[in-house]
């Protein structure tokens, strides 16, 4: 399988974003730095231990 890894990151970062200005939450600002240092492979694995279903990424 191949990952759009651009949209992929888009993606998590948006709900990054949203869970710090909707909800306030401090952790989402920090983890979207994670997000977007880290590694096509590392960033596969974040999304994966989220439950985000990567088939809707796939070229």
């Amino acid at each position: 399988m191949v990952i759009d890894i651009d949209k992929l990151r888009e993606d998590m970062l948006n709900n990054c974003y949203g869970a710090f200005f909707v909800c306030d939450f401090g952790g989402a600002l920090a983890e979207s730095v994670d997000v977007e240092n880290a590694t096509p492979e590392e960033l596969i694995e974040m999304a994966q231990r989220q439950g985000i279903d990567l088939r809707r990424y796939e070229v």
